[in-house]
């Protein structure tokens, strides 16, 4: 092959299995305002390296990374430790000398340098051995984050270790990580990078963002980032947080399902369902923490906790308005759904579950007084209390036939589903204590105006119309 052809392969990217050279493979596309790193040419791959160096030779003459412009040098302590860029000696170099090592450390070293060895991530012709001071390489101080003594470090081509160095670009920076959403739909993926580009350019511009984040800030904006995806997905996504520092160095990595990603993706974008994804989101407020931010926890680290969190919120309404809350309307349906298409509840299971409610509702409906649903709700705390509650309404059923219906109050199926130790008895317990309240709510009993009560969740709201 030519000296041509073997430069040109040097700078033509491709996808690996790496999810931050992914990242980093469709921020230094995005660099250039191509659509996919498979669009690069050489020419507009040596453009995307060149807007690369063009930013670190910004801070040459910039003596701390807290001064003005030192947004970059910032991030090279993240990034990059102890690269030429951020040596321990850099107060005693001058700007020239800060120049020339950093166009020395991008710069593609001489083909007689390449080691002759394949890209331990493409398997093309590598040019150089890199470790942590290019590519964040360990988990902990628990894992090695340096190349082990008489290694040289990880084989890698230019265009795999250009990949690393735009990484940043692609990543959320504050409260000293950084963080990347990668997932392997690449349509996702290069939507949420480019969003991402803009975004750590403009911080760049401004300089750091504000000192105490929000909680759970990142999780949010995984969040918001999914709601905005047209497309379903046909992967999950996963939060990579990590530092690569010296001293202590971390790697963690939150992934979501792809049942979860698309319920939560098509959920937002379905006007028939945003009014129960607001009243979900206010569901998970608490005192000092907005419902988003709460809820986009729970779904990267808890999703099983979503739904028990509608009914703590439920139980809360009904302590203060012993009525059925409004906002049931919109959240049974939600809730059921999201049992069937994310925790994969079997759709026949549901079905008992809601023909029991309708049993249930059946015998609680003709009483108006205000202890009716609060004795329903104390039996639903505990396990043993829902088996006496059931048991006497299923004597009751059985002696006075309403309607001279044959079926049984509850079947032996319904209180396997409930009472079952090997099963999921508590999450159909909650199915049911929603569904109840949902077949109250429909036939109006004393059903209460939700909204009039209390305001939907603005946080969300404003945060849908950023």
């Amino acid at each position: 092959m030519t000296q041509a052809g073997v430069l040109d392969i040097q700078r033509t990217v491709v996808l690996t299995a790496h999810p931050l050279q992914r990242v980093g493979a469709f921020a230094l596309a995005e660099l250039v305002k191509v659509e996919h790193p498979d669009q690069l040419s050489p020419e507009k791959f040596d453009e995307a390296t060149g807007v690369m160096a063009r930013h670190l030779l910004g801070t040459v003459d910039v003596d701390s990374s807290k001064d003005p412009g030192g947004f970059w040098l910032a991030a090279s302590y993240l990034f990059w430790p102890n690269s030429p860029m951020n040596p321990t000696n850099r107060k005693k170099q001058s700007p020239q000398e800060r120049r020339d090592r950093i166009r020395q450390w991008r710069a593609l070293p001489d083909r007689a340098e390449w080691p002759e060895v394949p890209c331990s991530l493409c398997g093309r012709a590598a040019c150089g051995y890199y470790g942590k001071a290019d590519v964040p390489l360990g988990a902990s101080t628990a894992y090695r984050n340096t190349t082990p003594p008489g290694h040289a470090g990880l084989a890698l081509c230019s265009a795999c270790v250009s990949s690393f160095h735009a990484l940043p670009y692609g990543c959320q920076i504050g409260g000293g990580r950084a963080a990347a959403l990668h997932s392997w739909n690449e349509d996702f993926l290069q939507g949420s990078v480019s969003v991402q580009v803009a975004r750590t350019l403009q911080q760049a511009m401004v300089g750091a963002g504000p000192a105490t984040p929000s909680p759970y800030w990142r999780e949010v904006t995984a969040l918001r980032r999914l709601g905005r995806h047209r497309r379903p997905l046909s992967a999950g996504v996963e939060l990579i947080v990590f530092r690569n520092i010296n001293n202590d160095q971390a790697l963690e990595e939150y992934t979501m399902d792809q049942p979860l990603a698309e319920w939560l993706r098509s959920t937002v974008r379905d006007p028939r369902r945003q009014d129960g994804f607001r009243y979900l989101a206010r569901a998970h407020r608490t005192k000092n923490v907005p419902g988003t931010a709460m809820l986009a926890r729970h779904t990267f680290h808890a999703p099983q906790q979503v739904l028990r969190r509608v009914v703590t919120f439920l139980r809360a309404v009904l302590a203060e308005h012993p009525a059925v809350p409004g906002e049931v309307a919109h959240l049974a349906p939600l809730s059921l759904s999201y049992a069937i298409e994310v925790l994969q509840v079997n759709e026949k299971d549901v079905d008992r579950i809601r023909q029991l409610a309708e049993h249930i509702a059946e015998t609680l409906a003709p009483h108006r007084e205000r202890g009716v649903i609060k004795g329903y709700e104390n039996a639903h705390r505990e396990s043993r209390r829902l088996q006496e509650w059931l048991q006497k309404r299923a004597v009751s059923w059985a002696l006075t036939r309403p309607g001279g219906r044959a079926e049984p109050f509850v079947t032996s199926d319904q209180w396997r589903l409930l009472f079952d130790p090997d099963g999921r008895s508590w999450l159909h317990q909650d199915l049911l204590f929603i569904a109840v309240l949902e077949q109250l709510h429909q036939s109006g009993w004393r059903a209460d105006d939700a909204a009039a009560r209390d305001d939907l969740d603005d946080d969300l709201i404003a945060q849908e119309n950023q």
